[in-house]
């Protein structure tokens, strides 16, 4: 195997890679390279999860995957990917290897391969084959041009309509490069600079990381998308617009080649993107957001509900996270997919499309739960109660509302005449956004009575053109708790699909919340004080996971049995 050499995480992605020059390498070897070497994977115990270089790696959609023997299997029928983040300038080594073998042989047709933003197939970035027995496949990283100064990621795709199966030992850098870099620090951000200048990587359209900065641009959209009638907002986008001095036009026009200039974006945007920086968030990330920063209020918008004209008098809150959490920067975020490409849309849409990559095998579509699921005493989301996180039965760190990331709760109730509507809205009070796909949101709350409306719930965020937008799907459990007091707990995944990261964010000092519809539970239908110890319940019992390293929150799926899926 490659012997390690240490080098330093870069989490901003400079240059700007070519989609030029692609041909085949004539270096072959039957074994791993000897030297020195940059190793990004070696399959073992932490996988999925952080690679060898501390970034995110892991896998979706194979019908099979798993780590053995120190490999990783992955079992394909014309769909899945895997992805390894480098985040690096790999200008010291010339060469790609992946240790690899296959069941049959020659799968090196079946895969496509993505280094940096050079993509293309497998078979035609080298001329060694998979074998049988493990051997080494290596990319020439020049020949193929790939900007050695700037790369972000390594991908497999397996949707060319092959089958089959593959084990993937190793991925390493190696050789000898020219040592240069283009690389190099950043100033702050000014009016004259350019969205090339934010992110030299920027391309409009297109596969990778391609960003569409005017997709849904004021007076673009209709009223609502197909998903209700959800046209209500407080601050309409082109008010915003007006108001923020944003030149759409402008923007229009410079889109395409990255040449608009933050001047041209508005009065607003500047602060945020240079905040951001401040913060540590990466280029790619801030570039992608950048359709709501040119709008976003420094002020918290009031936000709009779905149901939300008839609140109880009885609230609590907001109540920050009482844990303390440290500000979390998510690295990666995904990508946006604009393209479609499916390998780029099942990480993007890896909540969403999750019963479809495990074919649906342990999920639900229930509005009622069976009762063994509904009655279940051994469910450790009950753990909640006691201050335990449900997952690692360990102490959630707080005396109320927990969070792992820095933000406040509040609890209403609305009562629509015979029906309830329980709500659970968050701040973000950190200084850099943090994105909601894959979110868990937990308490104890209200019982609902499993009278099949687990499907009445809602999610608003005053960050997206309108609600019918950036409206996600949910996976949503109810677990009776306390029969006398008709409590139950609650777990909801927020599982977006299709609209880019910008309308799936939590923005700093802006508000998100969630809306869950119930029968009436008729211990607190007349008794205020009731209904005031229960809205305190549910702050003090909340707790929020919002996901890192792009891992679904997997484990609390697993854990409190969560594969119940509602559609919008």
């Amino acid at each position: 195997m490659v012997k390690r050499r240490t080098v330093l995480k870069n989490g901003i992605v400079l240059g700007t890679a070519g989609l030029v020059g692609l041909t085949a390498s004539n270096t072959a070897s039957a074994s791993s390279h000897d030297g020195d070497g940059l190793v990004v994977n070696e399959f073992g115990a932490g996988y999925p999860g952080a690679n060898e270089l501390g970034e995110w790696t892991g896998d979706a959609a194979f019908d099979d995957s798993g780590v053995s023997g120190g490999a990783l299997r992955l079992e394909y029928d014309d769909g899945g990917f895997f992805a390894t983040n480098v985040f690096a300038d790999v200008s010291a080594y010339d060469t790609l290897e992946i240790t690899i073998s296959g069941d049959a042989g020659g799968e090196e047709d079946d895969i496509d391969i993505r280094v940096g933003d050079v993509r293309d197939s497998l078979a035609s970035l080298t001329s060694d084959s998979i074998g049988t027995s493990s051997s080494t496949l290596s990319i020439d990283l020049a020949d193929a041009g790939v900007d050695q100064s700037s790369v972000e990621l390594v991908r497999l795709g397996f949707w060319h309509e092959g089958s089959g199966a593959v084990e993937i030992e190793e991925i390493a850098f190696v050789g000898e490069g020219d040592g240069s870099s283009g690389g190099g620090d950043y100033e702050e951000i000014t009016a004259d600079d350019t969205l090339l200048d934010l992110w030299p990587d920027y391309e409009y359209g297109g596969y990778g990381d391609a960003i569409e900065i005017d997709e849904y641009f004021p007076s673009e959209i209709s009223d609502g998308d197909g998903h209700g009638d959800h046209s209500a907002v407080n601050w309409p986008d082109d008010q915003k617009a007006a108001h923020f001095n944003v030149d759409l036009d402008a923007i229009r026009d410079g889109a395409r080649d990255g040449s608009v200039t933050f001047g041209e974006m508005g009065d607003v945007v500047l602060d945020h993107v240079n905040q951001y920086l401040a913060e540590g968030m990466s280029r790619r990330s801030i570039a992608m957001l950048l359709p709501r920063l040119i709008m976003l209020p420094h002020d918290t918008e009031d936000p709009t509900y779905h149901q939300g004209e008839n609140w109880f008098p009885e609230t609590y809150g907001p109540v920050e996270a009482t844990n303390d959490p440290d500000q979390l920067i998510q690295d990666p975020w995904p990508l946006d997919a604009r393209s479609y490409d499916p390998d780029e849309v099942a990480i993007r849409d890896r909540a969403h499309d999750q019963l479809h990559h495990e074919n649906m095998e342990g999920w639900t579509e229930n509005d009622i739960l069976d009762d063994d699921r509904y009655n279940d005493p051994d469910n450790p989301i009950h753990l909640l109660a006691e201050g335990l996180h449900p997952v690692t039965e360990e102490p959630l760190g707080g005396d109320g509302f927990t969070a792992n990331a820095p933000m406040e709760v509040e609890a209403r109730i609305n009562d629509e005449g015979g029906f309830w509507y329980q709500l659970l809205q968050f701040k973000n009070l950190s200084n850099v956004p943090y994105h909601l796909n894959a979110a868990v949101v937990m308490w104890i709350g209200p019982s609902g009575q499993n009278a099949g409306n687990l499907r009445t719930g809602h999610y608003n965020n005053e960050q997206r053109p309108q609600p019918g937008w950036g409206h996600p799907q949910r996976d949503v459990i109810e677990v009776l708790h306390d029969e006398e007091k008709m409590l139950s707990a609650w777990a909801v995944r927020i599982a977006f699909h299709d609209e880019p990261y910008n309308m799936r964010t939590a923005y700093p000092n802006q508000l998100w919340s969630l809306e869950q519809g119930m029968t009436v539970p008729d211990y607190y239908e007349d008794d205020p004080d009731a209904r005031q110890e229960l809205v305190e319940t549910m702050v003090n019992t909340c707790h929020v996971e919002i996901e890192t390293d792009m891992d679904r929150n997997d484990d609390f799926l697993d854990a409190l049995d969560m594969r119940n899926r509602m559609s919008n």
